[in-house]
C-alpha cells in the first residue's frame, strides 16, 4: 500500500471528510501536510506520518 493510500485511510478512519490531495501533499481543512513514512516501530503505528508543510507555514509568516 502506498503512503498516499495509507494517509487516505488514516484520515477517513479519523472521520474527516474535508480533505483532498495536491499531488502527494494532503490538504485537510485548508492545511497542507507532507506525507512521510514512519519507522517508529510502535505496534499500533500505521506506517505513515503527517507533517505540516513547512513551505506553506513560512509563506504565512512572511
Amino acid at each position: 500500500m502506498s503512503l498516499k493510500a495509507r494517509a487516505r485511510e488514516k484520515v477517513e478512519r479519523a472521520g474527516i471528510s474535508n480533505y483532498s490531495f495536491d499531488h502527494d501533499v494532503l490538504v485537510m481543512c485548508g492545511v497542507r501536510y507532507t506525507i512521510a513514512a514512519c519507522n517508529c516501530g510502535e505496534p499500533d503505528c500505521d506506517g505513515v506520518r503527517l507533517e505540516k508543510d513547512a513551505a506553506m507555514v513560512n509563506r504565512v509568516l512572511q
